[in-house]
This record gives structure tokens, C-alpha cells and sequence, in this order.
């Protein structure tokens, strides 16, 4: 069973998933775009996958989710062109593994992202949920 968390819980996501062939499929709003419906299907399912281990925990009520990105290089890119896919596979999956009641807005408040800075040795999205 899992615990209920009482504040904050703070979470490391990919930017990518890998599929079988070991080919890296970055999650952003031009590839999502350009997905086939079943191919979207298996990234957010492989999405799911990398990231069940760490949804290990309960929060009942209302959470404000703020996301944290750390880019692989200098190149200029559109914050919420990374962080709006990667938001909709996340709340999903924090949903059907019970973690949260509802990804709405009757449960997610708020919502804000910023940008962190280059990490080339791991690029990633940090996200704190906060119970309100």
C-alpha cells in the first residue's frame, strides 16, 4: 500500500523514452505532432514505465505540480514545447497509479515551469508536487 505524503515530493522525469531497438524518442510538442496515434500510445506507455518506480506515494486533495528543466545543450528552445507533453503523460500516470485523485482542476490548482540552466550529464525535467 502506498503512503500518503503529507507536503512535497520531489521527482526527476526523462526527456526521452527508449524503445525496444534502443532508439531514444524525445518527448516534446513537434514530435507529438508528427506521432502516428499508436506510436504515441507506446511513448506514453514506455513513459509510464520509466517513471512507476518513483510514483510510490498518495496525495489526497488539491497540489500545485511545478516542473524544472534542465536542457542537454544551448540550443534555444520553447519551454512549454518540452514541458506540456511530458505534463500530460505524467498527471496520466500519477492518475492510474493512484497517486493523485484527478488530473483536473478540481485537484491540479497550479501548474508553472521554469527553466534551470544545462545539465549535459542529465539533461531531465525536476518536478515538486505540493499538497495545498
Amino acid at each position: 500500500m502506498k503512503k500518503e505524503e503529507k507536503n512535497v515530493k520531489t521527482l526527476s522525469l526523462p526527456l526521452f523514452v527508449t524503445n525496444r531497438s534502443g532508439k531514444r524518442k524525445w518527448i516534446t510538442m513537434n514530435s507529438y505532432r508528427n506521432w502516428h496515434y499508436q506510436e504515441n500510445n507506446n511513448i506514453k506507455r514506455w513513459f509510464k514505465r520509466d517513471v512507476t518506480q518513483q510514483l510510490n506515494f498518495v496525495i489526497k486533495g488539491a497540489v500545485r505540480i511545478e516542473y524544472f528543466y534542465f536542457a542537454p545543450d544551448k540550443r534555444t528552445r520553447d519551454l512549454m514545447n518540452v514541458v506540456s507533453v511530458i505534463d500530460k503523460y505524467f498527471q496520466d500516470a500519477m492518475v492510474e497509479l493512484g497517486c493523485i485523485e484527478a488530473d483536473d482542476l478540481s485537484i491540479v490548482k497550479e501548474v508553472s515551469c521554469m527553466y534551470m540552466g544545462i545539465d549535459r550529464e542529465n539533461p531531465r525535467l525536476d518536478v515538486m508536487i505540493t499538497k495545498l
